[in-house]
């Protein structure tokens, strides 16, 4: 088959590919032998501790982290259909898309879902290219009203966008997908259902990557999506503290986004305006405001990702300035707003902070000593290894070695996280470029949220903007 072909046929189904019984049980086997490798491996580092310190604490850290993952992530249910249907307000924030928010218009039209209890707001930041035409021109396809186009006239940042749309609906539930992103025809359907619980205020979708065979880097980006959603977040889930709600698609119970919105939409870190991670922050509020946070393994959506290693470490730098800003916030509220999630995010935090320096210190030692780390890459090849054995039980692709592959290439570009702290107050995207015909692909963020650019504007919110709709202005 063609790569064509194969990327048409990932968006045709969100059903996993069938697999033989005897794969499958052998898949299975193997991911519970890791398991047991990865505890004993635990286990021996706490049982005598001998040699570099702080090299076994990581070592210990980082895989009761990653197989507690896996016992979490086996006690997730996917939330029951209740037949509950909500309406629903799917804002859609757009900055120089191009084509690429015709198709994310026309998706979200063909939902299975009543048609008089949904509202489609499609937002432009202040485009400079012909977004707002394509916008316009899509809307014009559907009956008067349907699809509500918004024009913010200039940039103002993708939370000014989204607060605009937010201020212009007045459904129940709050629907967020990213101008390069398609839910399939029953993700809304799916995805609310877990809003039946009174107490939950956001759910994160699962989102694929639609160009996943284009290259290596590409595949093994695909891979890792996978594993973010299908084993991080099912984890997270089950503790009912899901850290970021991806920006790809996410839905928000009103009330809980209502109560934090102002807060939000003009947060300030070390005394600058905060004009990336808004997804993340905006599940931090929602989490420390005490609703609970889930993730629907069935509610799917596709995305692009990066093609090239320049889009990807940048997207990848954004991502960590997001989560090195949002990470001590959390831990300073879910000791009481998600109590049961605190040794877990702890966890999390505390391998995610040691990592970058335990792999400077491997490569230093290396170099001076002569030693090489052969602890800490047994444990690597371990977790890789689990990785790989998981995502071949969730998916019959050919996909699966591209998980190790992936694992080596997110350990080494971890080192980026120091970087990107020192560089904290800095508020530019660096990833987006106008073109002809959509946006970088740079743009899609499992754990965070779309691109924009830094915006010193004065904001206008949704009340000020123009409202276009049958493709002309009114």
């Amino acid at each position: 088959m063609s790569t064509a072909g194969l990327e048409t046929g990932a968006v045709a189904t969100v059903e996993h590919h069938s697999s033989g019984r005897f794969t499958l049980t052998l898949a299975c086997t193997g991911v519970a032998v890791v398991c047991l490798l990865v505890a004993w491996h635990v286990w021996v580092r706490l049982t005598f501790f001998r040699g570099d310190f702080v090299m076994a604490l990581y070592t210990v850290v980082v895989s009761v982290y990653v197989l507690s993952r896996f016992v979490l992530a086996a006690f997730y249910r996917l939330p029951e259909d209740r037949g509950f249907q909500p309406t629903v307000a799917i804002i859609v924030p757009a900055y120089n898309e191009g084509v690429g928010v015709s198709r994310t218009i026309h998706s979200c039209m063909a939902l299975d879902y009543p048609a008089e209890k949904v509202e489609l707001v499609v937002v432009n930041d202040g485009s400079c290219d012909d977004t707002l035409d394509y916008m316009t021109s899509a809307a014009a396809h559907y009956a008067n009203g349907r699809v509500r186009c918004i024009d913010l006239g200039s940039n103002q940042g993708k939370r000014a966008a989204m607060a605009a749309g937010i201020r212009n609906t007045s459904a129940e539930i709050l629907v967020f997908i990213d101008s390069d992103s398609t839910p399939a025809p029953d993700a809304i359907g799916r995805l609310v259902q877990g809003f039946a619980q009174d107490d939950v205020g956001a759910i994160s979708g699962i989102t694929y990557v639609r160009n996943a065979v284009r290259n290596t880097l590409t595949r093994m980006q695909a891979v890792r999506y996978v594993i973010s959603f299908d084993l991080l977040k099912r984890a997270e889930s089950v503790l009912g503290a899901v850290t970021c709600c991806s920006g790809c698609f996410a839905a928000y119970r009103r009330a809980s986004v209502i109560e934090v919105l102002s807060g939000w939409e003009r947060q300030r870190f070390l005394g600058v305006e905060c004009t990336y991670g808004d997804d993340r922050a905006l599940t931090n509020r929602v989490l420390r405001a005490g609703w609970q946070t889930r993730y629907d393994a069935s509610a799917v959506a596709w995305t692009e990702a990066p093609t090239t290693y320049r889009g990807f470490l940048k997207q990848q730098a954004r991502w960590k300035k997001s989560w090195a800003r949002e990470g001590p916030l959390l831990l300073c509220h879910i000791w009481r707003s998600r109590t049961r999630a605190l040794p877990s995010i702890a966890a999390q935090t505390l391998a995610g902070v040691l990592s970058p320096i335990i792999v400077l210190y491997m490569i230093a030692t290396s170099v001076t000593a002569g030693r090489i780390a052969t602890v800490y890459l047994i444990g690597l090849g371990l977790i890789a290894s689990a990785y790989c054995l998981l995502y071949r039980m969730l998916r019959n692709d050919d996909l699966w070695p591209y998980a190790l592959l992936g694992a080596v290439l997110y350990v080494l570009i971890s080192p980026q996280l120091i970087w990107s702290a020192l560089r904290i107050r800095d508020g530019s995207w660096g990833t987006r470029t106008v073109r002809a015909g959509g946006a970088d692909p740079s743009s899609s963020d499992p754990d965070g949220s779309a691109p924009s650019i830094p915006r010193p504007l004065d904001r206008i919110s949704g009340r000020q903007a123009t409202m276009v709709g049958g493709g002309a202005r009114t």
